[in-house]
């Protein structure tokens, strides 16, 4: 059957497609860095953990912070790199779905199906440009576990699952559940005949051991830092208990998927049911979805959780465009010009609302983090202060990464979440807001730390400024203090 060749999938086969949604997302970006200088909430944890090198950092795996340490080597803290990293992400993953498509054999209409779903997903076109960090990064080499996993079984050769392994482990230092999508995949495999019987297992056993060698070094420092994984085990953990636990946990994971998979399913399910006795359900992406779903499900009950965010979806679950295309082979022009056409507009969409949300700056505009002066907070804190500490600790990520962003490379930034202390200066510059100074944990923080109980310093005037594009809301006011770190006290 001859298929008509998509706007999409024409764009891919030329040597500067890939440029040309790079330029895309590239333009999204630029557009927010133009219309604020103030990092976003992931971005601003990445400024402050990139200050070291480590086997490991929070709760979230290291390869997202090592790609920013790598890049800050040759900038500085900066928030276009974030932005640069975070386009060359988004554009890998576009590249590897392709890849994907290619491995399956898909003619032009699938592809066109897979690609454009892709930019239905919310998490892709929306919250990946606009904040996300560990996610996309973990979503971008799953799918390049995908293609490449795909392409050792269809090719064999050692190589190729040394590559898969390597893939695999990018996506486990990425986000620690991408281990429910490579268990998901390699049971998709197994209950697949076509592709279980092209499977080598002596290629599989090498990519596991590639992949856990790779690993290991971060595995080591989890189970130093057992702590580390107690923090994500009770955000899934509320204290219920009995059938209620499992009504929440189920409810929210059916939830969650629903708000994943919108607006891609509103012109899914149509052309899943025009095509219903025609679908493919014994293809390995149908099963994969099974598969991944059977395993999430197994590793949620396991692990004893009541609570399910659906953004955890998006390492998981970012292949069902390129399933629903390979569950409709005979895919008409019309469905797949209308999902095309469709995914363009969404995408020139929220191409425009990104930035504009940030300047619009009418009385009910709503007011995001980008809008907060931190800049000029910032400016504002080292022209009082003088001479700038050799350290500061400030009482939030987003705050710090700011702050690091502005002050000299010379002043190290700690917050209470930062996974390391390191001997203090004599003297410290200390950075809160009011609502911080209340929490108790960053009472006890700065009292450890300092040996200076909060209401023991002597803060300084508050530093105030408007907001950026919105002069009619409530000045952001931050409180400063210099404060004399007592003798004795433990790093």
């Amino acid at each position: 059957m001859m298929a008509e060749q998509s706007w999409l999938d024409r764009l891919f086969q030329r040597p500067w497609g890939l440029l040309v949604l790079a330029l895309y997302f590239a333009a999204v970006a630029g557009l927010q860095w133009v219309a604020s200088p103030t990092a976003e909430l992931d971005q601003a944890g990445q400024l402050v953990l990139s200050q070291r090198l480590n086997w490991g950092y929070t709760n979230q795996p290291p390869l997202f912070t090592w790609l920013t340490w790598s890049l800050f080597q040759l900038t500085g803290p900066s928030l276009l790199s974030l932005f640069v990293i975070k386009v060359g992400l988004l554009t890998g993953l576009m590249a590897a779905v392709y890849g994907v498509c290619q491995q399956l054999g898909f003619h032009a209409r699938q592809r066109q199906l897979a690609l454009s779903g892709m930019l239905l997903l919310p998490t892709v076109i929306w919250e990946s440009q606009r904040d996300l960090t560990h996610s996309l990064s973990a979503t971008t080499f799953a799918a390049t576990t995908l293609c490449c996993g795909l392409w050792a079984v269809r090719r064999g050769g050692w190589w190729r699952y040394a590559l898969l392994g390597v893939a695999a482990a990018a996506a486990m230092l990425s986000k620690h559940n991408s281990v429910v999508f490579l268990a998901g995949l390699l049971l998709a495999v197994l209950v697949t005949p076509s592709w279980r019987t092209r499977l080598d297992w002596t290629g599989a056993v090498l990519a596991g051991v590639v992949a856990l060698l790779l690993f290991a070094p971060h595995a080591l420092w989890l189970r130093e830092h057992a702590q580390v994984l107690d923090q994500t085990l009770n955000k899934l953990d509320h204290g219920q208990s009995g059938v209620k636990r499992y009504v929440r946990l189920f409810r929210e994971m059916a939830e969650g998927l629903l708000s994943f998979v919108l607006p891609w399913l509103l012109l899914a399910v149509p052309m899943w049911w025009r095509a219903r006795g025609r679908i493919q359900t014994q293809h390995i992406m149908v099963r994969l979805v099974a598969s991944v779903l059977f395993v999430l499900v197994l590793f949620v009950v396991a692990i004893g959780a009541d609570s399910f965010k659906g953004r955890w979806l998006f390492p998981l679950m970012f292949f069902l465009p390129i399933s629903l295309a390979a569950a409709l082979p005979d895919v008409s022009a019309r469905a797949a010009r209308v999902m095309g056409v469709a995914a363009l507009g969404m995408a020139l969409l929220c191409g425009v609302v990104m930035p504009a949300r940030l300047v619009w700056a009418m009385p009910g505009a709503a007011q995001t983090r980008q809008n907060l002066p931190m800049q000029a907070i910032a400016q504002q804190i080292e022209q009082a202060a003088g001479t700038m500490p050799g350290a500061a600790l400030v009482s939030n990520h987003l705050i710090g990464g700011n702050m690091r962003l502005w002050w000299p490379t010379s002043v190290a930034v700690l917050t209470p979440h930062a996974p390391w202390s390191e001997p203090l200066p004599s003297t410290v510059l200390v950075v809160a807001t009011e609502a911080d100074l209340r929490d108790p944990d960053v009472q006890a923080w700065l009292l450890r730390v300092t040996g200076v109980a909060s209401t023991d310093m002597a803060w300084q005037p508050a530093v105030s400024a408007v907001m950026l594009h919105r002069p009619h809301r409530k000045p952001f006011v931050v409180q400063w203090a210099r404060v004399a770190v007592r003798e004795g006290v433990a790093p």
